[in-house]
């Protein structure tokens, strides 16, 4: 025990036992992190062998709604940072998604098929179809992340279409040539264990940040609002991930088209007015 002189306690007093102490408790609560990481919604790799579908979706709904309040209560908060502090709509500004009234005059009726079937199957093909980690699939879905990518710094560079999407079709259909002529359904299926859980963080974060392509406005002053903003779809496609993992692939398309039925709606009453 530590001697005491004049209040203090003397350096040469210390014991092996008074130093490593912490050291030893601190390596105690480590093996609780996965633990307490596990309720997590992307460290849920093997629901449906101990779980209905049932509970699983209920477990995604419930998970989206509470996600869903919590990021916009931050959104309004970084909102509000913007007004107060430099008096500007940092959302207007950033015009994400563009101006609906424009879009809806310009795609009529068509605007419904490409919000709920092919914006969500092609973003679910990108993101989350390679997570089965079959070689046809991971082929077409880094093939279709591919499209999808190079589609849009094309356009950001200035290339019009047709030529922005045929030279991402080409490259995209070249990535997937190369992923299923070269690699073997074995090789995937071996690296599953390892990679899988990796890899649904990454295609979660990628889902959000891809979003950014979706801002004209974005400068480095709007960088934050903008990031939130990816946040927030980044939480969404954590649900997508667990879905498409747990239950397969047209489970996540499916809640995909449901979370875009909201702003369907309203373009509905634009059209309609």
């Amino acid at each position: 025990r530590p001697e005491r002189t004049t209040g203090r306690i003397r350096p040469d007093s210390y014991s092996a036992a008074t130093i490593t102490t912490p050291v030893f408790v601190a390596a105690e609560c480590f093996p609780l992190i996965p633990i307490a990481m596990k309720p997590f919604i992307l460290n849920r790799t093997d629901e449906r062998r101990t779980r209905s579908v049932g509970r699983i979706v209920l477990y995604a709904l419930v998970f989206f709604i509470v996600t869903r309040l919590g990021s916009a209560i931050l959104v309004g908060i970084v909102q509000m940072i913007y007004q107060l502090g430099w008096d500007v709509n940092a959302m207007k500004l950033l015009n994400f998604l563009g101006r609906p009234e424009v879009m809806a005059r310009q795609e009529g009726w068509w605007i419904f098929p490409d919000i709920l079937l092919f914006a969500p199957l092609l973003e679910e093909a990108s993101f989350r179809l390679g997570l089965s980690f079959r070689r046809a699939h991971v082929a077409v879905g880094l093939g279709a992340l591919t499209v999808f990518l190079v589609a849009c710094c094309l356009r950001l560079s200035g290339v019009q279409f047709p030529v922005d999407w045929a030279w991402a079709l080409l490259s995209g259909l070249a990535v997937g040539a190369v992923l299923w002529f070269f690699t073997t359904d074995a090789f995937w299926l071996s690296k599953r264990g390892r990679w899988q859980r990796p890899m649904m963080w990454a295609s979660a974060i990628l889902f959000g940040l891809s979003h950014l392509f979706a801002m004209p406005g974005l400068t480095w002053a709007l960088l934050p609002m903008a990031l939130t903003m990816a946040f927030l779809l980044a939480l969404s496609g954590c649900v997508l991930v667990s879905l498409r993992v747990n239950l397969g692939f047209w489970w996540s398309v499916g809640a995909h088209a449901l979370i875009n039925l909201i702003g369907a709606f309203a373009l509905l009453r634009i059209l309609l007015g």
